[in-house]
This record gives C-alpha cells, sequence and structure tokens, in this order.
C-alpha cells in the first residue's frame, strides 16, 4: 500500500470518529460531479474539492476556507503531526497550486514518519 493510500485510509478513519457524516456528505457531491470520493480528490486535485465547498457554502469564501480548514485540513495536518500547515495548504488550494499542495503533503508525512504522527 502506497503512503498516500496509508495517509487516505488514516483520514477515512480520524473524520469518520470526529465528525460522523461529513465524509459522506462530501463524497456525495464529489462522486455526483467528478465520480472520485472526496479522499481521492483531496489527495490529487484538493482545488476541485475546495471548488465543492465552496458552492456548498453559497459561494461564501469565508465560510469556505473554515469548512474546508475544519473538515479536511485540520484533520490532515494533525495526522502529518504538523498542525502548522493549515494556511499554507489553505492558500496552495485555493490557488489551485494542487502539485505543490501535494509535494507539502508527501514532503511532510515522510517528515511525520520520523516524528511518530498523531491520530
Amino acid at each position: 500500500m502506497s503512503e498516500l493510500s496509508v495517509l487516505k485510509e488514516r483520514l477515512r478513519d480520524y473524520l469518520s470518529r470526529t465528525i460522523p457524516g461529513n465524509l459522506e456528505l462530501y463524497n456525495v457531491y464529489c462522486l455526483l460531479q467528478y465520480r472520485v470520493e472526496c479522499l481521492s480528490l483531496l489527495l490529487t486535485k484538493p482545488s476541485r474539492l475546495y471548488h465543492i465547498v465552496l458552492r456548498h457554502q453559497g459561494g461564501d469564501i469565508n465560510s469556505a476556507d473554515l469548512a474546508f480548514s475544519i473538515a479536511f485540513l485540520s484533520p490532515l495536518s494533525i495526522i502529518l503531526g504538523n498542525p502548522g500547515l493549515v494556511r499554507e495548504l489553505l492558500d496552495l488550494v485555493k490557488s489551485g497550486r494542487d502539485d505543490e499542495f501535494l509535494e507539502v503533503v508527501v514532503k511532510n508525512l515522510k517528515h511525520g514518519e520520523t516524528r511518530g504522527g498523531e491520530a
């Protein structure tokens, strides 16, 4: 199993425990629009997932930023063992820099393994 697959499963478990039902809600939107579940979208094309959250929040950028950070980026950062990543990841997602987002995630995933990671 690849590192990102393991990360996706850890994130799925964490979100199911901490925000029950939220993942299922966003999966409906992601499957309808892109035919892929939201965590796969988060780890391949996170800007697309952000746009789904933005539409769900009625186009309110502040609400979308908060919802996306709480629902996806904070848990991801906690699992990576670096809670301070949220702002950087959000900026990358909002500017459509998906490849850079993934580079930061992979880099922190490797560091998290040496730090012991959370969750």
